[in-house]
């Protein structure tokens, strides 16, 4: 089965969605109907068609030619349902670690559809800082479901839409060259299929070290660095 990195991450963001009650496709033809947001639209397209302070790696390069794959294209072995239902387990897990500190993650950015692409380029820039693995991974993915359940308790729904493209975007041009060289989402799935993580958890003697309070937005990002050191 092949799926799109789009289509992953509005998986995962609907799944967070449908957890606060909330419905991806009533957003979604709530955008499509939506007309009287065209004055937003344009005030928003100077933030939006601004340069990001991230870069797009440079493309592979095969037989003399520069392509970018998705690393969820069809040659992928694992399937895209397992991919989902992995990274679905992951993020809770990762929101049940850090639930204390998590919990006012989103609240601390203030976010205003004025407000919102900068707050999330500065806080996914400084979660990557120091490289990519997989927990940091993980962690991306809690932090834009987050952020548009967020948006929706806050009446900005006009930004699930927005948040998803952003994420897609970044992962399609940042993420994916390490991840398609670190065993791809087949390698993710070993990992954190099966509730893995959970089951990590659970033998643990001491949970409440995992827990923090008081972290800093960028020090609760970080932390999904502990959720893998391979």
């Amino acid at each position: 089965m092949s799926s799109s990195n789009r289509e992953l991450v509005i998986d995962f963001v609907s799944y967070k969605l449908s957890q606060k009650g909330y419905s991806w496709s009533q957003l979604e033809e709530e955008d499509e109907n939506r007309t009287d947001f065209a004055a937003e639209e344009a005030e928003m397209d100077g933030v939006l068609n601004g340069s990001p302070s991230w870069h797009p790696p440079a493309s592979h390069v095969v037989n003399g030619a520069a392509v970018h794959r998705s690393s969820l294209e069809v040659h992928e072995i694992v399937q895209a349902a397992d991919v989902r239902q992995a990274l679905r387990e992951a993020g809770d897990e990762f929101e049940l670690r850090y639930r204390r500190a998590f919990s006012d993650l989103t609240s601390q950015l203030h976010i205003t559809p004025g407000t919102a692409y900068q707050s999330f380029e500065q806080v996914v820039n400084e979660l990557f800082r120091d490289g990519v693995n997989w927990g940091r991974i993980v962690a991306f993915f809690s932090f834009g479901g987050a952020l548009c359940v967020e948006s929706v308790d806050k009446e900005m729904r006009v930004l699930v839409g927005r948040i998803v493209s952003w994420m897609t975007t970044y992962l399609t041009d940042h993420l994916d060259p390490w991840i398609q060289e670190n065993g791809g989402w087949e390698r993710f799935v070993d990992l954190y299929g099966n509730d893995a993580a959970a089951e990590v958890r659970k033998g643990q003697e001491t949970f409440n070290k995992w827990l923090l309070t008081g972290a800093t937005v960028a020090g609760v990002l970080l932390l999904g660095s502990l959720l893998s050191r391979k």
